[in-house]
């Protein structure tokens, strides 16, 4: 851990492996926020107490916009383009009147609807992972194809075409990619959008996209800009999430099976077994949920006073692991009786537009692999197992499973 003599912090404060989270943040629980500086952009604050992690994420003065025209805190020279008609980049009012148009299509009473596709999916993949022989990979047969069918479907997109506007995708937020791959990427899936919208404009459908093509030109709810936008940050939404999420619980719960054989002994546990591992597995790397700017003076803990127009990170890992919100919270515990929600699918106006999705995906993967490999093990050690380097999410980059 690196300090300045003007008592900044150097960010990301420890290197990552794999699921593991520096017992640092112990320390730094301890205490209010404090200033960090990242490789690129200004100095900024670092919020790890659940209590101000969630703050930052709920209270309207701490601001999306104000960022456009900042030099952003990041990891990485260039960064992500800014674009003012993305959903992450928004305020209210503007972001209260938009994102209901982009949520509706993963709604609860909406993804209930689709439970019984979503296992037949689930059955299907299953399936043709248990036909391919062992040892299987997991991530490859299920944690990566999932995701992609299922919000392909939701979505109105040809089977055909998902690795294309996958490809698109994995370019633009690769870690890896330079400026002017990411730019490159986001124009090229803007023109795979904008073929969809004149394709809904010759032909209404009932999907998600459709329902948005819907919303612009019969109810003008929204400009064509904000229409490309909100398909895309629909595209974004269902996405890297459920990968890195359903490949890492089912690493956590093979590297100790321990917790998987709670589960297959007791399934009436699995919906809390899921909340907990969404809690403890650590989604993003350091570093990646958005920055926010504090648009007036406020106080957070310890008295520490974030003034106007500064940054601040509101770290998710450190916060799910706060011991005074979720005693021994470092560790896993499948019966936490009514525990404090989790903050890894972000909280407040800006949570996740798939997380509805990702959690009925889980859950269904999840209940059919306990009902149908009991004996569920890891076909290597799990000190083995590889993980992406070039993600922004903590992802595997293969499962090598065995039953």
């Amino acid at each position: 851990m690196t300090i300045s003599k003007d008592g900044v912090l150097d960010y990301p404060i420890v290197g990552e492996n794999a699921l593991d989270v520096d017992p640092i943040y112990r320390e730094l629980h301890q205490q209010g926020p404090i200033k960090v500086r990242m490789p690129f952009g200004e100095v900024c604050w670092l919020a790890t107490r659940y209590g101000d992690v969630r703050t930052v994420h709920i209270d309207r003065r701490f601001s999306k916009e104000l960022g456009l025209l900042r030099d952003i805190p990041r990891l990485r020279e260039g960064g992500a383009p800014k674009d003012p008609n993305m959903l992450a980049s928004m305020d209210a009012p503007r972001h209260t009147r938009l994102r209901p148009l982009a949520s509706g299509s993963f709604s609860p009473p909406r993804i209930r609807t689709i439970r019984g596709w979503i296992e037949r999916l689930v059955d299907e993949l299953l399936d043709a992972m248990e036909e391919a022989g062992q040892p299987a990979d997991f991530f490859s047969c299920v944690s990566w194809r999932l995701p992609n069918l299922a919000v392909s479907g939701v979505l109105g997109i040809p089977t055909e075409d998902v690795p294309k506007f996958r490809s698109f995708i994995d370019r633009m937020l690769a870690t890896n990619a330079s400026t002017e791959e990411r730019i490159t990427a986001q124009q090229s899936l803007r023109v795979y959008i904008l073929g969809l919208i004149e394709e809904r404009r010759r032909r209404s459908t009932d999907d998600a996209l459709g329902a948005l093509v819907e919303a612009r030109d019969q109810q003008d709810r929204l400009t064509e800009d904000e229409l490309v936008m909100l398909c895309l940050n629909l595209f974004l939404g269902g996405f890297e999430t459920t990968v890195a999420q359903l490949g890492s619980t089912l690493y956590v719960l093979m590297a100790d099976r321990r917790l998987w054989q709670q589960l297959v002994d007791d399934r009436d546990l699995l919906p809390n077994a899921l909340e907990e591992l969404w809690r403890w597995i650590p989604s993003h790397r350091y570093g990646m949920p958005l920055v926010r700017w504090a648009a007036e003076d406020i106080e957070l803990s310890g008295g520490v006073m974030i003034p106007a127009g500064d940054p601040i990170l509101p770290e998710r890992v450190a916060g799910n692991r706060d011991e005074s919100v979720f005693p021994h919270g470092w560790e896993l515990d499948f019966h936490r009786d009514q525990p404090m929600p989790h903050l890894s699918l972000g909280f407040g106006p800006h949570y996740c537009l798939g997380a509805q999705l990702a959690h009925l995906e889980i859950e269904v993967t999840l209940e059919k692999m306990i009902a149908r490999f009991p004996d569920l093990e890891l076909a290597v050690p799990a000190e083995e197992v590889r993980w992406s380097s070039t993600s922004f999410m903590r992802c595997v980059e293969a499962l090598p499973l065995s039953w």
